[in-house]
């Protein structure tokens, strides 16, 4: 038997992977069943409702606002002071939730990719941390001696296994939202361009998946345990991520948010994330109320580069350890 099939074989047959996964679906099913429960299809009755009650509102911050001009007087404003404008009360805003699949289905991708993300960063660190702790590394390094070649298979194997389990999870995540659409909102616009886009978030969203699975392979490979790649992660959540912000918040930190994962996977995930920061002694504001704050844009690229730097660092550690320890 080839290396690439026992090793694909121990991946499937693994009881983690077939627990893990499942649970992950499920939740993607449930979350997008939600959804598709709490939209609805717009009538001419619903339409004719919310029109009216958009009509009602709009009267009601007429009298409010002719009110305000009574008893200001000559004190009122005179620029910048248009009243209420009947264009800014939609019948939409006061109708059920509609389910637009265009509008939506690209922001829906992030939780596919985060709930996949963190599946493969399990997957990846018990698929090689497990064989350590047992014992199995060593015996498989007995019948092929090539150390290189035996990790290298392990996080070929584990990418594309969990690149398989992910379009899966985007296939049945896309279905139900997509049936969301066609019976409880609108599939409308949906352009070549538009497709072309989702296309490139889904990919952008792989590459997220895969990103986490090799970090956990990684670690878990540099410690020889499951657990080092799991208190890894704990100690980035707390330490890294609760503990810094605070710590960043207290000292005024500009741009304090650069630090967090969180952001990262969002300008990832969006092509872009918008800081700013209210705090700095730049920021000037008008007796309106209008404040001009410093901004600081990230970039997917700028996100994407850090991501990749830190997983070749972590697999070229693991590739080295690999070759010079002893594996006994």
């Amino acid at each position: 038997m080839s290396l690439v099939r026992a090793e694909r074989r121990r991946f499937f047959k693994r009881r983690l992977t077939r627990w893990v996964f499942p649970i992950g679906l499920l939740l993607l099913v449930t979350i997008a069943s939600i959804l598709f429960a709490f939209h609805s299809k717009p009538t001419a009755e619903a339409r004719a409702k919310g029109e009216a009650a958009a009509e009602a509102v709009y009267q009601e911050q007429i009298r409010y606002y002719e009110q305000y001009k009574r008893e200001c007087g000559e004190k009122c404003p005179e620029d910048g002071w248009t009243g209420p404008q009947r264009s800014d009360f939609r019948a939409e805003d006061f109708m059920p939730p509609s389910f637009d699949f265009k509008a939506m289905y690209g922001e829906l991708f992030l939780v596919w990719a985060a709930i996949m993300a963190m599946i493969a960063f399990l997957l990846g660190a018990s698929f090689v941390g497990a064989e350590w702790a047992s014992g199995s590394m060593m015996n498989l390094l007995t019948w092929q001696p090539k150390r290189m070649k035996v990790l290298g298979t392990k996080l070929g194997v584990l990418l594309l296994s969990v690149t398989a389990l992910s379009i899966l999870a985007l296939g049945v995540w896309t279905g139900i939202l997509w049936a969301a659409g066609e019976l409880r909102g609108t599939t409308e616009g949906l352009t070549p361009g538009v497709w072309q886009s989702f296309g490139l978030t889904a990919l952008r969203g792989m590459g997220m998946i895969l990103a986490f699975a090799a970090l956990g392979f990684g670690l878990a490979s540099i410690g020889r345990h499951t657990g080092l790649a799991l208190g890894a992660a704990l100690a980035v959540v707390i330490v890294g991520q609760v503990g810094l912000s605070i710590l960043f918040q207290m000292v005024r930190v500009p741009f304090w948010e650069q630090y967090l994962v969180p952001v990262h996977i969002f300008a990832w995930m969006s092509k872009e994330v918008k800081l700013t920061d209210f705090s700095s002694p730049e920021t000037v504001c008008d007796n309106a109320g209008n404040c001009n704050p410093p901004e600081l844009l990230i970039t997917w690229q700028d996100s994407g580069s850090i991501a990749l730097g830190l997983v070749v660092v972590v697999l070229l550690l693991a590739f080295w350890q690999m070759r010079r320890r002893d594996i006994s």
